[in-house]
């Protein structure tokens, strides 16, 4: 529109604000270059050292928190490959340089230098070191036109070249997923030249064109936001949509030129948060927030904890409690998960933890199925822990402290003092819980085990989290409320999947035995 005291348009303020920001820029680059051969040298020698410091220091911050995580036993959670592989490629140019400048040439060097992404990487892990829960960064999402199906986490089976057409990397995914950042060091006069070369007005300038061909925005700051809203509306995760926030590091929230502040307005009016310079944090150690860091999912659970039969059998299996000889007759996946907890005790570092002082229980089937398991395969030490387990036969009068009592004498590692025993037993009218649920999950009372109805949607109707070894049936789960789904808001069971541990068996009897 125009303004009617002055006669100017829009087109117009852009090109004076280009015609300004590019003499600025014309007297920034006069000092930018080395003033001779020696000095030269010097200062490229000082500033690749001072580089080769910061890029040392970002992936020994990296190494903590993978350390870290691998301890947590959640490494197969976050995706850092990527950005640690830029970082090295950037490491190997820097150290190049700084072992003996006087072997690439001046310009060169200064240019490798300063055109080098070590900045971006930089406001990348200052700013997911204020995030929580990090799953991964600059990790590759996808949209197609007209698709109607989320891709669940993200996950495409065969990413071909429709998909590598309508993709976009994600800065930092963190919230276990449920948050998209992008981090962008943009400035003002770069958005006004985004604004121009987008057809607002013309310009011939070659500061822009140079501006442009350094910069790491190779397009406009909106169209990249729209991208990512894109993605995010193709992808669920647990159900929902990511939310994006957009993190400017150079720009507040009162930006100087309206143009700016028209394109903030229509990032927001995109759904996104934009967090402007104002209130990005400064950087904090490493050591200070890797607690916050990590993802630790059972922030996210409920107070009561519903206990699948695949982690009744975790509780109750030799494996599980300590040293299993191996015998010729045990099945290849029993010496798998004896060699998988000779290394990392699943109870001690997963389970027992997840579980915490929360209640525990049951669905009647989850038991019954339990049952009959123990009846077939168990043996001694897995009956008695059974019993203990779910305070059966002589155990039902025993308090809490005298079934973890006996249980310690059935286990090698030490019984947590606030694990919640008995495990309440349920009962469940799955009649009545399928007439509650709603219509996307009317296609899985066609396909579903009942026990597998039976634990899930108890836990689905009830709100509590499921905790199972189930991979296949949580994915059916999450899979046909996605393709069933009637309105954005179906949510299907709170599901936290562990690996497996079987019940050792026993010898079967030979046949003239």
């Amino acid at each position: 529109m125009q303004n009617e005291a002055d006669g100017a348009t829009p087109h117009d303020n852009i090109h004076e604000n280009m015609a300004s920001l590019n003499a600025k820029s014309s007297a920034n680059a006069a000092v930018s270059a080395p003033a001779n051969e020696e000095e030269g040298e010097h200062d490229i020698l000082a500033l690749a050292l001072e580089m080769q410091q910061r890029c040392t220091f970002l992936l020994d911050e990296l190494e903590q928190f993978q350390v870290y995580v691998k301890d947590q036993g959640s490494e197969h959670d976050v995706e850092l490959k990527v950005f640690k592989r830029g970082l090295q490629s950037e490491k190997r140019i820097i150290d190049k340089i700084a072992k003996d400048p006087s072997k690439v040439k001046n310009i060169h060097a200064w240019c490798a230098l300063n055109s080098s992404n070590l900045s971006f990487f930089s406001a990348l892990w200052s700013t997911a070191k204020t995030c929580s829960g990090v799953t991964g960064m600059l990790r590759r999402f996808y949209w197609l036109p007209g698709q109607t199906t989320a891709y669940i986490n993200g996950m495409v089976n065969s990413a071909g070249l429709e998909h590598r057409k309508h993709s976009t990397l994600v800065d930092i995914v963190c919230l276990e997923g449920l948050e998209w950042v992008k981090v962008s060091s943009i400035r003002e006069n770069r958005i006004i030249m985004d604004l121009a070369k987008a057809g607002w007005v013309g310009s011939d300038s070659s500061e822009a064109e140079e501006e442009d061909d350094n910069g790491n925005e190779p397009q406009g700051l909106s169209k990249q936001v729209e991208e990512l809203v894109k993605a995010a509306r193709s992808t669920r995760v647990k159900y929902r949509h990511p939310t994006v926030r957009l993190v400017l590091t150079r720009i507040s929230s009162t930006p100087k030129i309206k143009e700016v502040a028209q394109i903030l307005q229509q990032i927001r009016d995109m759904g996104v948060t934009v967090q402007t310079s104002e209130t990005v944090p400064e950087p904090t150690p490493i050591a200070e927030v890797l607690h916050q860091l990590a993802v630790d999912r059972s922030k996210s659970v409920s107070d009561v904890l519903n206990i699948d039969c695949t982690i009744l059998l975790a509780f109750v299996s030799d494996l599980s409690h300590g040293r299993v000889e191996p015998q010729d007759w045990h099945h290849q996946m029993i010496n798998r998960q004896r060699e998988l907890e000779s290394k990392e005790p699943f109870l001690l570092n997963e389970l027992w933890p997840a579980c915490g002082s929360r209640k525990l229980v049951c669905t009647s089937t989850a038991f019954e199925s339990l049952q009959r398991i123990i009846g077939i395969l168990a043996t001694k030490t897995e009956k008695r822990r059974a019993a203990l387990l779910l305070g059966l036969d002589d155990c039902a009068n025993l308090s809490a402290d005298q079934l973890r009592e006996e249980f310690q004498s059935l286990s090698e590692h030490s019984i947590p003092a606030d694990w919640s025993l008995p495990i309440e037993v349920v009962d469940v009218d799955l009649a009545a819980l399928r007439s509650r649920l709603p219509p996307a999950f009317n296609k899985l009372s066609e396909s579903l085990p009942e026990i597998n109805q039976s634990v899930f949607f108890y836990g689905w109707e009830s709100g509590r989290t499921t905790l199972s070894s189930n991979r296949v049936a949580a994915k059916q789960i999450e899979s046909s409320i996605e393709e069933n789904r009637t309105s954005d808001e179906d949510r299907g069971p709170d599901v936290w999947l562990f690996q497996s541990r079987s019940l050792v068996g026993k010898e079967k009897k030979r046949r003239g035995a």
